[in-house]
């Protein structure tokens, strides 16, 4: 229960109001559409696919194709995560904002009313404060925003605000709980690395060669991406797919190339969304581990081998 007091008091449920579906019970369409990531928020908003499908492209496009700097997107949404008490959207943000290119100091001084900033950043602060308290931006805000910001800069930073101020409004009232292991909100997530997976026999076939079928987590802040990568390296090229186990979908390998223990590669996916994944890894015996690029952001990943060349894929 909640007992609201006055407006913008109002204490956000601990427990979800809607329950999320059970993963076994999504439609093939409802599956599709959950495996993009941020599992609880997904499951619990596929019950409606129709207004899923109708705002993700608008996110999509704000995440992957905006003009901002995937610094300057994240910081705003962190402002509107504190601004609208959403801890969901902030615990997924702030991990957002750190592969974004934010350091952890300006993390924590979003949440530091008499932190110091650049004259371009403090607008684009403020612009949010604004625009989440009295839905416009003043006219000296706006002024300070032209000095830092294009105009078509400035349109993208209201639909931002708005976009995250909606779903804020959303997961704070269906009570959508974060993920275990996110960050409270206005605090700094726990950067301990993942442990180490084991490291296998050097005698082992295949041992440094990226050839072979992968199972790999690819560690976004909207959730852990289990997917299966398969790789074919030439000489000096790289074919093969990355598959989301969630939904099934598969991306191909558009590009790539080998180097001995090392790879790099470019992955594109058409549906739900359309986005493109740059991969950096280098093998260890049976292990895989590196770095994805995806919507501005750069976010880890690890596995290990299930099969030498593609029979297991």
């Amino acid at each position: 229960m909640t007992t609201p007091t006055q407006f913008g008091d109002i204490t956000r449920p601990t427990e979800p109001r809607i329950p999320q579906l059970d993963p076994t019970s999504l439609t093939d369409a409802q599956r599709r559409l959950a495996g993009i990531g941020a599992p609880t928020v997904i499951r619990t908003l596929v019950r409606r696919a129709d207004i899923l499908e109708a705002i993700g492209p608008i996110g999509a496009m704000l995440l992957t194709a905006g003009q901002l700097s995937a610094r300057d997107r994240e910081l705003a949404i962190l402002r509107v995560a504190l601004r609208t008490r959403s801890t969901y959207e902030w615990g997924n943000h702030v991990l957002a904002a750190l592969a974004g290119g934010a350091s952890e100091s300006e993390i924590a001084a979003v949440a530091d009313e008499s932190a110091t900033w650049s004259a371009g950043d403090a607008a684009l602060l403020r612009a949010a404060d604004e625009l989440c308290s009295d839905y416009c931006i003043s006219d000296d805000t706006w002024t300070a925003l032209r000095e830092a910001y294009t105009d078509d800069e400035i349109i993208e930073i209201i639909y931002v605000v708005g976009h995250y101020q909606m779903m804020a409004g959303f997961l704070n009232s269906a009570g959508v709980q974060p993920e275990p292991g996110r960050a409270p909100l206005g605090e700094l997530p726990d950067l301990a690395p993942p442990p180490a997976a084991d490291r296998p026999d050097p005698d082992a076939e295949g041992f440094g060669s990226p050839e072979g079928t992968w199972d790999v987590t690819m560690r976004h802040p909207a959730g852990a991406q289990e997917l299966t990568l398969v790789i074919t390296a030439g000489e000096d090229d790289v074919t093969g797919s990355a598959t989301n186990k969630a939904n099934g979908i598969t991306a191909e390998i558009t590009s790539g190339t080998v180097d001995g223990s090392r790879i790099s590669c470019r992955t594109l996916t058409t549906e739900p969304i359309r986005i493109e994944t740059d991969w950096r890894a280098t093998v260890t015996g049976n292990s895989i581990a590196g770095e994805v690029t995806v919507a501005g952001g750069v976010f880890p990943f690890d596995g290990v081998r299930r099969e030498i060349g593609n029979a297991g894929a």
